[in-house]
């Protein structure tokens, strides 16, 4: 008796073929800290972070370890506060590939002194008005129709800064605005300079950038993204002269 496996097939118009389906279940687990951010969300509408006892750095979503320090974090707490748009796109298909209606803005928001950041819908009555900085404040779901999930979220929106219509008031927020953002930008700058990051390569850019936050003047988006970009250059290079300088004689090998 030969089994059908050893048997061969002389002619390709003998090949057979059945439709069917096969039947698969699995079941994905966000893990131990990923719960506790999901549930924290389902049951008070905050966002749950963690912070790492040595390098105290803090995370965003909440994280067992650390991931320059390799330790477990046990220090875990809620934020409130809002955040800004680091990075945004605008899509044109939904996730099946159709065309939508009209553009979706998608977003990377980040928030202050916290790594990491939460990819989601960005929810602006006009999109043009979107911008790298913006400071943004989640839209939840009912608390009865949450279920933990990031979809919670239906979108972050631009924290509304008073009247749409042109006013003493407004003006005054809109100049607060702008005065927030030129700080946050010099401030970036400094940290760079201040780094010890090698920008030769970059020298006539940071001069140019240099020059125009000295006059006030805004970046355009690609020199706002090129200063970010930067910025995590630079904060990637001091965490590594840092830990250079803590790595102690015994802990290297000669030769």
């Amino acid at each position: 008796m030969r089994l059908p496996i050893l048997e061969k097939l002389a002619q390709l118009g003998q090949a057979r073929h059945w439709t069917d389906s096969i039947p698969l279940e699995f079941h994905y687990t966000a893990g131990v800290a990923g719960e506790e951010f999901r549930r924290e969300l389902r049951d008070n509408g905050r966002f749950l972070v963690s912070k790492c006892s040595k390098c105290k750095s803090t995370y965003i979503p909440a994280r067992m370890y650390c991931a320059d320090c390799f330790i477990e974090m046990k220090d875990q707490f809620p934020i409130d506060k809002p955040g800004y748009v680091y990075s945004f796109t605008f899509v044109n298909k939904d996730r099946s590939g159709s065309d939508t209606d009209s553009p979706i803005t998608v977003g990377l928001v980040k928030f202050e002194d916290v790594k990491g950041g939460i990819v989601h819908l960005l929810d602006a009555e006009d999109p043009d008005s979107i911008s790298i900085g913006m400071k943004v404040a989640p839209s939840l779901k009912n608390l009865s129709e949450r279920t933990g999930a990031i979809t919670d979220i239906l979108a972050f929106k631009p924290i509304s800064t008073g009247p749409s219509k042109i006013s003493v008031e407004g003006g005054r927020a809109d100049r607060q605005a702008a005065g927030s953002m030129d700080d946050q930008t010099r401030s970036l700058l400094h940290s760079i300079e201040e780094s010890g990051y090698p920008i030769e390569e970059d020298e006539m850019t940071i001069s140019s950038l240099r020059s125009k936050i000295g006059k006030g003047e805004p970046l355009s988006r690609e020199e706002d993204r090129l200063l970010h970009r930067l910025g995590d250059k630079a904060r990637e290079w001091r965490k590594a002269v840092k830990s250079s300088s803590e790595t102690e004689p015994g802990d290297t090998l000669s030769g």
